[in-house]
């Protein structure tokens, strides 16, 4: 992680939370680590997106699965009823 400030200001989960959550229809793991940089100034390598999305399978809150080269993201429902 190069941007420690805001890695303290937004645990990354949440940050990936709130991306996924905006856009219902999946987003591709390149287009997140895109927003992660833009919107919330966090670079993180690919080992911790996958550390972090492994947490929030495993919570119900989001699924991935395979788009070619790429993972897609995509919301549960219960992501929606948890808010």
């Amino acid at each position: 992680m190069k941007n420690q400030e805001s890695w303290h200001r937004i645990p990354l989960p949440r940050a990936i939370l709130e991306i996924v959550a905006a856009r219902q229809e999946g987003t591709l793991e390149s287009k997140l680590e895109a927003a992660l940089k833009k919107e919330y100034g966090i670079e993180v390598s690919k080992s911790e997106i996958y550390r972090a999305l492994v947490l929030l399978e495993l919570q119900g809150l989001v699924y991935v699965e395979a788009a070619g080269r790429e993972f897609i993201i995509r919301p549960t429902p219960q992501l929606y009823q948890s808010r």
